[in-house]
């Protein structure tokens, strides 16, 4: 009983995980069309590949977490 309550607390640490991923791959992607629309016709723009490849990663290590919750205790602990 009690593991099944700790695998569900640690799949919304996962999920919590994912959706801080999600809002920095968007809002990488936001910004950068932001500039690239506001750039001049053959003027340079801003593409934010740092935000975007920081949040993909949280989403990928979200879903590795969502799929494996003991991983995510053995790194906690």
């Amino acid at each position: 009983m009690l593991d099944d309550y700790l695998k569900v607390g640690l799949q919304q640490v996962a999920k919590a995980e994912i959706v801080k991923g999600l809002l920095w791959l968007i809002g990488g992607a936001i910004v950068t069309g932001i500039t690239y629309s506001a750039a001049e016709p053959g003027g340079s723009y801003y593409v934010f590949w740092g935000a975007m490849a920081y949040g993909a990663f949280r989403v990928l290590r979200g879903l590795y977490y969502y799929a494996n919750p003991k991983a995510l205790l053995d790194k906690r602990q």
